[in-house]
């Protein structure tokens, strides 16, 4: 039997899919969960490099490992593509993107914006996603609907879930979220050429949260991401109003296995307007 292909793969129209927003609460338990462990590793440093270059170290593994534990009893048959294990699954006409430990420089770093990413994704779009950050306590996830939940530190919820929406754009100008360890001059370009009045440094997935959440209103990425670092970012982020769109002006599609999962440079804005004038900006510094 071929170890990339499932026995029975999950169809669009598995019934599971018709619930957005539950889809997005089964995600946000399983995020919680690898969230609190990830917490409790704190001080994990048995760092090891993976052949892209990247940090791995034990807490990723064990987040990963719980992450697929709790997808496999509350999504039971949906193949997951992990960060941590790409080559082991190939994509079916419905999958799940899982980065356990997004933000791994940041964990090991001591720093708080580092996070647990899963999204369900349909064809190739996400339709469903959740972000926990277990350091500052927040997760944020989204069907139809993005929500916004403090979480404690043993994974479970803390007060009530809250709708969160994208802010309009601030009369003193955008405030732009800029990668703390992976920073590019197309950032630094687009950020200036759009009258950025702050740009703040953030890692991982959180910064998606964030706009989606009106605390902020840009990020532009020039460099190497990949597909598990947005899609659900990009779930959460549309259904609050937002947008991503790569440098060509579309959304991006997931489950690219001749890419390796890898993601074209992208602009996450708080509307289609100001995403499309951050594009139209970087094109001018790409010639």
């Amino acid at each position: 039997m071929d170890p990339h292909r499932a026995e029975t793969p999950v169809g669009l129209d598995d019934p599971r899919l018709a619930d957005r927003n539950d889809l997005a609460l089964r995600l946000v338990e399983a995020a919680r969960l690898s969230g609190a462990v990830l917490l409790a590793m704190r001080s994990a440093r048995d760092v090891k490099i993976k052949p892209d270059g990247s940090p791995v170290c034990s807490a990723d593994m064990a987040a990963d490992r719980t992450a697929k534990q709790a997808l496999a009893r509350l999504l039971p048959g949906i193949p997951v593509i992990s960060e941590e294990s790409a080559a082991e699954v190939a994509p079916g006409p419905v999958f799940i993107l899982l980065d356990p430990l997004d933000g791994t420089r940041e964990f090991l770093a001591g720093g708080d914006s580092y996070c647990v990413a899963i999204a369900v994704i349909c064809g190739d779009r996400p339709v469903a996603g959740a972000i926990a950050a277990p350091a500052s306590g927040r997760s944020w996830f989204a069907g139809e609907t993005a929500f916004a939940q403090a979480m404690g530190s043993d994974g479970a919820t803390s007060g009530e879930a809250r709708a969160i929406s994208v802010r309009a754009m601030p009369a003193a100008g955008a405030t732009t979220l800029v990668s703390r360890f992976h920073g590019d001059a197309l950032s630094d370009h687009v950020a200036t050429a759009m009258g950025s009045t702050a740009t703040l440094p953030m890692s991982s997935a959180v910064k998606f949260g964030l706009i989606a959440a009106g605390e902020a209103d840009l990020h532009v990425r020039g460099g190497q991401t990949m597909e598990w670092d947005t899609a659900a970012g990009d779930a959460i982020l549309c259904a609050a109003g937002g947008i991503i769109l790569t440098l060509e002006g579309v959304v991006p599609r997931y489950g690219r296995i001749d890419r390796h999962f890898c993601n074209p440079p992208f602009i996450a804005a708080a509307s289609e307007d100001l995403c499309r004038r951050a594009v139209a900006a970087a094109g001018m510094l790409r010639g």
